[in-house]
């Protein structure tokens, strides 16, 4: 299994990568475009079995926020078992701005946060502090620190054996499809 930091902010992606099929991923690449195209097929399920517990561990997280960081679950079309969580995609209510020019109605330029921003707090907790302006804050997350992760980490290690082992049989009857043994 590979745990992989991604280009954009608080991204984190999960790819299910049997030890056993280490030497594989090069054969895969070696593979004619339909039969990786087989591969990406058989995987997408798996990916989508995946993020389903995931989203089943974290509706039971204690903190609030993780509902907010599981809006951002995408599970993209790949040869093996992926699933993308975090990023940039905007959750949660809208804060700060500014007046409007016309002195009539709401505030403009309202944002949100965006989901990697929310990721860690909502699966490992807080502990109070001081932020960058020297403000005192406390658990931001509502419960605190836990080193094992409330959610995230649980519903991995709990479930990527199971469709690790789908994955393996899957590819391994591809490979035997082909001659390739």
């Amino acid at each position: 299994m590979a745990f992989k930091a991604t280009k954009g902010q608080g991204t984190f992606r999960i790819e299910v990568e049997p030890y056993e099929l280490k030497n594989l991923i090069s054969t895969l690449n070696l593979l004619d475009k339909e039969s990786q195209s087989r591969v990406r097929d058989a995987a997408q399920p798996l990916s989508k079995r995946l993020a389903g517990q995931i989203m089943m561990f974290g509706h039971g997280s204690p903190t609030p926020q993780t509902k907010l960081v599981l809006q951002s679950i995408a599970t993209p079309r790949d040869r093996l078992i992926r699933v993308d969580i975090g990023g940039a995609k905007k959750v949660g209510r809208a804060y700060g701005g500014r007046p409007s020019k016309s002195g009539k109605g709401a505030k403009v330029g309202r944002t949100q946060a965006p989901a990697g921003a929310l990721l860690w707090g909502s699966e490992y907790g807080s502990r109070p502090g001081l932020d960058r302006a020297g403000r005192k804050y406390t658990n931001r997350f509502k419960v605190p620190y836990n080193r094992e992760g409330y959610w995230l980490n649980k519903s991995v290690d709990f479930y990527t054996p199971v469709v690790a082992q789908e994955y393996i049989s899957i590819v391994k009857g591809i490979i035997n499809d082909l001659g390739l043994k």
